[in-house]
């Protein structure tokens, strides 16, 4: 079920999301609601599945990853669900999304090192149900903003 963010749901995300260590409590006060309001709230937005959880953004330069790629897959037909399960047990592999257009599947992959990225790209094409790989290095990364951020300014 999907509902519209009220501003109060936005104000306390855009918190949790600014300081993860913040208390439900300090959160409370800096927004002026009652602790028990901020709980119910994040209660509600976690088991609705609009909030998943609390985690750090961690940049992956700075972790140690500082490539970028993304390969775009064809696989044969009919082989979806297999493919994506092989491709899971890839770690590199952050992202993967069925796309319409050329190819069938998008990985966004991270790597240590150019050859790195060599080794985890020849992972991916010995997955038997992948029959071409397309991969595009990327040189900068110019804008991140994730759905807080739409959210907070629209």
């Amino acid at each position: 079920m999907s509902r519209a963010l009220d501003n109060t749901d936005l104000r306390i995300i855009e918190l949790v999301r600014a300081n993860l260590k913040a208390s439900q409590t300090v959160v409370a006060r800096e927004l002026k609601l009652a602790r028990g309001t901020v709980y119910a709230r994040l209660d509600r937005l976690l088991r609705e599945g609009v909030v998943e959880g609390y985690t750090p953004v961690i940049d992956p330069a700075r972790a140690g990853y500082g490539v970028l790629a993304f390969t775009t897959l064809e696989i044969m037909q009919g082989s979806h669900d297999e493919t994506i399960s092989a491709l899971r047990a890839i770690p590199e592999i952050i992202e993967i999304h069925t796309i319409t257009g050329e190819g069938d599947l998008l990985c966004r992959i991270v790597a240590k090192s150019n050859d790195h990225l060599h080794e985890v790209i020849q992972l991916v094409t010995a997955v038997p149900s992948v029959e071409r790989s397309q991969s595009q290095l990327a040189l900068a990364t110019t804008k991140t903003n994730d759905i807080v951020d739409l959210l907070v300014n629209a």
